[in-house]
């Protein structure tokens, strides 16, 4: 995996965290639209968000998640055994995607964040490349 970026009192800016994100969690762009959902969320400024990202490879799903995180997964997996898991939602609880929209209030740095997902390690990094 790869390290983060030298601390900064700043932002990082969108191409910094972008980069990040592909090399280090393997993820992938999707559109903007495949999270028409975001629109309802108070907790996101839709107009602002710059691009989206999927991580779906299981290796690094694997080796990202902290045990009270995996022990989530596998609840959910042993309460849903019938299931196809087939929507995003189903996915992302069953530890199989996570999601992350990248914010901008400027276009070139990394103002905010959205990890739909639980995966603290990805929290903390996208936080540190946010400058907190």
């Amino acid at each position: 995996m790869n390290k983060l970026p030298p601390n900064q009192s700043t932002n990082s800016s969108l191409q910094e965290v972008e980069k990040f994100l592909i090399q280090t969690y393997s993820a992938k762009k999707i559109p903007v639209s495949n999270l028409e959902e975001l629109r309802c969320d108070p907790q996101v400024k839709y107009d602002r968000i710059c691009v989206c990202f999927e991580v779906d490879h299981p290796e690094v799903l694997q080796s990202i998640f902290n045990e009270e995180e995996k022990k989530m997964h596998e609840d959910y997996m042993n309460h849903h055994r019938t299931a196809s898991f087939a929507t995003p939602w189903q996915k992302i609880n069953a530890a199989q995607l996570l999601r992350i929209v990248l914010e901008s209030e400027d276009g070139v740095s990394l103002s905010n964040f959205t990890v739909q997902g639980l995966c603290m390690r990805l929290v903390h990094d996208l936080s540190a490349l946010k400058g907190q």
